[in-house]
């Protein structure tokens, strides 16, 4: 009598792990288990696993052939080397009828779901080079915080929704060196200068502005100058925070011959607010301060001309993303009569 071929024990049953394992996805958990030194390395062809597929679904070589587009041949022998990988028999025939075994049909369940998987991978990561799918870090200027960057946010979303927006508040220096470092994507901040590593977008133009406590002798006047100011206690950004705005003031001083006075060293525009609420000097900011006026101040604009600070979306050349430049289109199509 011939001898019968014991049964393999993978044919029994297979849990998740262990079919994983068959599959090579886990090559390094394979390669604990001596047994499984051949799989140990080895990956699934994914054709071979849709060839797979195809046969469990019709059950029948030569249909599943005629649907593939191959000849029946090359598709057996892709099973049967599919079968040799994992060391189990995936089919069985009877009659010349084909069934599927206990492990073809836990092979059948998992690989669908596999190659539905890597079909749904597969049409993210062409949304991701298109730029729709993914994430943008965007760094951005406290003053640009309260409801510039939330309108853009809104505008973006409405275009690109699969896109996450990842947030960092910062002051202009800061957020322009992490886009030079590559760690954010897009920099909202107060510049306009030129610098070849960075791609710069004018988005809103903003003239300065005079910031008086409500109580102050200045404070019912309709406009100001520079000269009104000489004698007041300043409170201006320090110049390592915000180099922009600092240098358009000193020079607008200078120009007509006057020499401020510097009292105290602020960063943010709301907090320049406060200590001009709290009576500690007069503040010259852009106009985006009378969104976070109080009542405890009065912002009044200058009857000269001065230059005006610019609102400037701010990226890296070099590490510029799809997603970046839907960004950029999307804030130029919100701000085009600005920019």
């Amino acid at each position: 009598m011939a001898n019968k071929k014991p049964p393999r024990p993978q044919d029994a049953a297979l849990d998740d792990e262990a079919l994983l394992d068959a599959l090579a996805l886990l090559p390094a958990e394979a390669a604990r288990d001596p047994k499984r030194d051949r799989i140990a390395g080895q990956r699934l062809n994914l054709t071979r696993l849709r060839y797979f597929v195809a046969v469990a679904e019709d059950l029948h070589f030569g249909r599943a052939a005629q649907r593939l587009g191959i000849s029946q041949p090359p598709l057996s022998l892709h099973i049967k080397a599919l079968e040799e990988e994992i060391g189990v028999d995936l089919f069985t025939r009877v009659n010349r009828k084909v069934f599927l075994t206990a492990s073809g049909r836990i092979l059948h369940q998992q690989a669908a779901r596999l190659l539905d998987h890597v079909q749904r991978v597969d049409h993210i990561m062409q949304g991701v080079g298109a730029g729709e799918y993914g994430e943008l870090f965007v760094g951005c200027v406290p003053s640009a915080m309260y409801d510039i960057l939330p309108k853009i946010m809104r505008h973006f979303r409405g275009l690109h929704p699969k896109v996450h927006l990842v947030l960092k508040e910062g002051h202009t220096m800061d957020i322009t060196d992490e886009v030079v470092e590559g760690r954010l994507d897009i920099g909202l901040v107060w510049r306009n200068v030129s610098d070849p590593s960075l791609g710069i977008q004018p988005i809103l133009r903003e003239q300065f502005s005079a910031i008086v406590p409500a109580d102050h002798r200045l404070a019912k006047k309709k406009t100001l100058s520079l000269r009104d100011l000489a004698s007041e206690s300043l409170i201006l950004p320090p110049r390592k925070v915000s180099p922009y705005h600092y240098d358009h003031i000193i020079a607008a001083f200078a120009k007509q011959g006057l020499n401020p006075r510097i009292e105290y060293e602020v960063p943010t525009i709301l907090s320049q607010i406060g200590f001009v609420a709290s009576g500690f000097g007069v503040a010259i900011s852009p106009s985006v301060a009378r969104r976070f006026a109080t009542d405890g101040v009065a912002v009044i604009p200058f009857a000269e001309e001065m230059p005006p600070v610019i609102l400037s979306l701010v990226w890296n050349k070099e590490r510029d993303s799809n997603a970046g430049e839907q960004f950029r289109e999307a804030v130029k199509g919100l701000y085009r009569s600005d920019s």
